[in-house]
């Protein structure tokens, strides 16, 4: 019984909430995060997978392939250079993690 009787009272809390300043809220600016940004890189029609000085342009110190949204290249563009650094890698030109 004592369940039923909290119940209601949350119940009727919840149901006097005022929500006349929820659009206040919105107007606050929430802290923007970090945001690494690169310039639009310039991909040429054939990536060739022994172009080492290209493709590590697209590997960080860690070694991963950059994503696209840092990048700034397009779509098509980012499949290509992801298969010639794989190719490179396995090729032994490119490492695949970094000490």
């Amino acid at each position: 019984m004592e369940n039923k009787e909290k119940n209601d009272d949350v119940i009727a809390d919840l149901n006097n909430i005022d929500l006349g300043n929820v659009g206040e809220l919105k107007n606050e600016r929430m802290p923007r995060r970090f945001q690494r940004r690169r310039q639009s890189q310039f991909v040429p029609d054939y990536i060739d997978w022994k172009d080492v000085d290209f493709l590590k342009r697209f590997i960080p110190e860690r070694g991963k392939i950059l994503p696209r949204r840092i990048s700034q290249v397009s779509a098509r563009d980012q499949r290509r250079v992801a298969k010639a650094i794989k190719r490179a890698r396995s090729m032994a030109l490119i490492p695949f993690v970094t000490d």
